[in-house]
């Protein structure tokens, strides 16, 4: 009889997955899953990325043969072959998979692969592109909206509970002065491993270090994360009781003394399929009365709206990702990011919390990282594979969207409608970065005086270029361009030369 292979990869750890659904399984047939040591190769990944990964796998097949030891499985561990290699040794006739989440991994296993692929639906997102417009420009609110009637969340006789669709605007305070002494709990306070998770830690530590080169940048320490489903919705149920309630209020506030603050630190888990993102908008939709509305939708915005939205938009767009460079920006990405000393408190801040914890709440990502590197011109291709590198919660399909459509602007407009740039102004009115910084974020001209300001008007006066090709662009970007024209030449051109001086700097990891 032909061999058959059932597939499951290592960002399917669903107890759902749909061949965990299959009976009656036949001689032919075994469920497998591979662990690729090249696969940690297509980037200079951060360790604990690797670590979560691979003892995630670990403990599901853990799990797995717990649940039901009859079922035919095999478990290849630790293996220096690739998925290829490994599948060809079996000499199946079919590989069956379901299609997966980064479109890169189907065509790494399917390079020289002797059997034939058998792909199934992917059923682990809650959207498909019949929600998307049929050309560019996609508004996620109105994306958003069809998620909601369609899931029938936070909707009462087909309105919208609470008597409107977002509450934003009710989402923007700044951090607490208070929490500088005494921070709040995030969900880095607590551990989620058991004695199980410490001996699959202790084995695939073993592994990685003899693996990795010793320069990797990122700590090489466990993440407190739970591994599998029944801590998971534990760690859920703590975060919707203990800090969704201010999640909204304080979604993108900043602090140095806290990497969390309330966020829900979920992603990891529903990037993995570890718990699914309906389960998760439940438990949010049905989180305790005193939690107010702009809470609920703020985090369920972001489950059904952006996440699922990237998704669309990059099945969609991803060979024009793969090229966009709207602005032609070519700049080396600043040694900072690599964890070069800076001056700069928010930067060397965000990059130290990324460096011990593979995390950053999504501000710092956009309006400190992100922003950053769109002011300073560098080549939006290296930040993207940065961001890609460096988070644990980060994959293709979600990175892309974020780095080169929202945070860069490398595809023209195709997911924002202008770029997402600031001078020090939002930084220091959303965080306490500044209060401990070398550099004032009130003066943008001088050698105290803030970086963020002189590379944020130089941007301005960079892109009016643009203006006429790109009429969209030339609407949200007009009130800027028309309050830079009203700078003295002798203030634009000392800008200007401030800005190039600090571009060179940062290339030169020297600001």
């Amino acid at each position: 009889m032909d061999k058959k292979i059932f597939l499951i990869l290592g960002d399917q750890l669903s107890e759902e997955h749909p061949f965990l659904q299959r009976k009656n399984w036949q001689k032919n047939e075994t469920l497998m899953m591979i662990e690729s040591l090249p696969r940690a190769d297509w980037l200079p990944y951060h360790p604990q990325k690797l670590l979560y990964v691979f003892a995630c796998m670990r403990r599901f097949a853990h799990e797995l043969k717990k649940s039901d030891p009859q079922r035919p499985f095999l478990y290849v561990s630790g293996s220096d072959e690739s998925f290829t290699a490994l599948l060809n040794k079996q000499k199946a006739s079919e590989i069956h998979l379901v299609e997966p989440s980064e479109p890169r991994a189907l065509e790494w296993i399917s390079a020289r692969l002797e059997a034939k692929i058998v792909l199934h639906p992917n059923p682990f997102f809650l959207a498909d592109d019949s929600l998307l417009p049929a050309k560019p420009p996609y508004l996620m609110e109105n994306f958003y909206r069809k998620m909601r009637v369609r899931l029938n969340v936070l909707m009462e006789d087909g309105e919208p509970a609470g008597g409107q669709w977002n509450f934003d605007k009710d989402n923007r305070l700044a951090p607490d002065r208070r929490w500088e002494q005494n921070p709040p709990a995030d969900f880095f306070s607590e551990n989620w491993l058991d004695e199980t998770d410490r001996r699959i830690y202790a084995e695939v530590s073993l592994m990685l270090r003899n693996y990795l080169p010793a320069d990797r940048f990122g700590d090489f320490v466990i993440p407190p994360l739970p591994t599998h489903a029944a801590p998971a919705r534990k760690f859920l149920s703590a975060f919707v009781a203990e800090r969704l309630e201010k999640f909204g209020p304080y979604e993108d506030a900043m602090l140095e003394q806290s990497v969390g603050l309330f966020h829900s630190g979920l992603s990891a888990l529903m990037n993995l399929q570890i718990l699914s993102a309906r389960e998760i908008v439940d438990a949010a939709a049905g989180a305790p009365a005193r939690v107010e509305m702009s809470s609920r939708e703020g985090f369920i915005r972001q489950v059904i709206g952006w996440r699922e939205f990237v998704r669309l938009i990059y099945i969609r767009h991803r060979k024009e990702y793969g090229e966009s460079n709207f602005f032609g920006f070519t700049g080396a990405l600043p040694p900072l990011y690599w964890g070069a000393p800076s001056k700069l408190n928010c930067l060397s801040t965000v990059v130290r919390q990324v460096k011990e914890t593979a995390y950053s709440h999504h501000i710092p990502r956009l309006m400190v990282l992100g922003n950053f590197a769109l002011l300073t011109n560098t080549n939006p291709h290296e930040v993207n594979n940065w961001f890609w590198s460096v988070y644990l919660d980060a994959y293709e399909w979600v990175v892309s969207p974020n780095v080169l459509g929202m945070s860069q602007f490398a595809d023209g407009g195709v997911f924002a409608t202008k770029p997402y740039v600031s001078g020090a102004n939002y930084i220091n009115k959303m965080s306490n970065y500044c209060q401990s910084c070398s550099y004032d974020p009130k003066q943008t001209l001088g050698e105290r005086a803030c970086p963020f300001n002189a590379l944020y008007w130089s941007f301005i006066d960079e892109t009016q270029k643009l203006k006429v090709s790109r009429p969209s662009f030339a609407r949200r970007m007009g009130m800027m361009w028309s309050v830079w024209n009203k700078k003295t030449p002798a203030e634009q051109e000392q800008i200007r030369e401030r800005a190039r001086e600090l571009k060179a700097a940062a290339r030169e990891g020297k600001i």
